[in-house]
């Protein structure tokens, strides 16, 4: 049997990663309303860049492809390789949603952040950097339903989110329901089941990633 591809091996392990990241911190402590429904219902994509750096142009067609499957409601684009910290990949998180005229909303997340953020930016330490991707008209869907705890994340800023005076509006259950999950579980308990993922990522690519050089 032939060796696997480095290339291949990289792509499979990082959506392996990002597996374990959705089902045992986003679906297990509810962060976000949609994920479950559209993974068992199998309207999720995900997409891996193998290269560092990757131009967002050279994901037009990925993109594009995405937006007219109206089978995908939520997509995720994963940057093993993706070598700055988190605000750059927020900067070219937002660069992707342009490519989709708006059709989706975007959220970065990243494994770079501090143990001591706030609640938002805690549970978006996902093992690499990860656009996460929302059909507009799904979002809108979960927003008509008034959910408790998330409604309108997508367009909050992070630091008005974390500040002493949050946009009551909105921002304030995203907070609310953020911060129950950490006192509830402890954050240093939340943070040893990322902590094992990132062991995971850490072993799996000590050996992959310099093949790829």
């Amino acid at each position: 049997m032939s060796p696997v591809n480095p290339r291949e091996r990289l792509a499979r392990e990082a959506v392996r990663l990002h597996e374990r990241y959705h089902l045992e911190v986003i679906e297990r402590f509810g962060l976000c309303p949609w994920a479950k429904h559209a993974r068992v219902g199998n309207r999720t994509r995900a997409h891996v860049v193998l290269d560092e750096p990757c131009l967002p142009n050279e994901l037009a067609p990925v993109l594009e492809g995405w937006d007219t499957d109206e089978s995908i409601d939520v997509a995720f684009v994963i940057a093993p390789r993706f070598g700055d910290g988190s605000e750059a990949f927020a900067r070219w998180a937002a660069s992707l949603t342009a490519l989709l005229d708006d059709r989706f909303l975007s959220a970065p997340f990243h494994p770079g952040v501090d143990e001591a953020a706030g609640s938002v930016r805690f549970f978006r330490q996902a093992p690499d950097p990860t656009v996460q991707l929302v059909r507009r008209a799904r979002l809108e869907e979960v927003r008509a339903q008034d959910p408790p705890h998330y409604k309108d994340i997508f367009t909050v800023n992070m630091r008005d989110l974390e500040a002493d005076r949050a946009p009551k509006t909105v921002a304030a259950s995203v907070i609310e329901h953020n911060e129950r999950v950490l006192e509830r579980e402890g954050r240093h308990a939340l943070q040893a089941i990322l902590d094992d993922i990132y062991a995971d990522r850490d072993r799996t690519y000590a050996g992959l990633i310099p093949l790829l050089q």
